[in-house]
């Protein structure tokens, strides 16, 4: 499994993701933010990208509609990693169709992507 669970308290989700992020990880991650959202209807993430590699290659992410369904619940997303899958992850999570405020921190500014994360704006 690609993707491990640093924190989830607090309407927080704190995840990182190693390697390359395959469907059945992603639909792991997203039963976690699911639960969150039972319980506080809305929710924050951080999302930690160390050492990414990309995608699966899987015809199944054709289907994923996880994003359409509750963009809105996630208020505010933090995304820190290696600037080159920049533009790929925004597209990825959908940042230009959603309300969602979503930034991408360097790998060395994660301190930065926490405190913008809590700041309540």
């Amino acid at each position: 499994m690609s993707f491990e669970l640093i924190k989830n308290i607090d309407q927080e989700i704190w995840m990182k993701i190693s390697g390359e992020l395959s469907v059945e990880d992603y639909e792991a991650v997203q039963s976690l933010i699911l639960l969150e959202l039972k319980i506080f209807h809305e929710s924050k993430a951080l999302i930690i990208l160390d050492n990414f590699t990309g995608w699966s290659k899987d015809k199944r992410w054709e289907d994923i509609l996880f994003m359409q369904d509750y963009a809105d619940k996630i208020t505010k997303m933090a995304i820190a990693g290696d600037e080159k899958w920049k533009e790929e992850v925004f597209m990825f999570v959908g940042k230009s169709f959603r309300s969602t405020a979503i930034e991408f921190f360097s790998e060395d500014q994660l301190e930065l992507a926490t405190d913008w994360l809590s700041e309540t704006n």
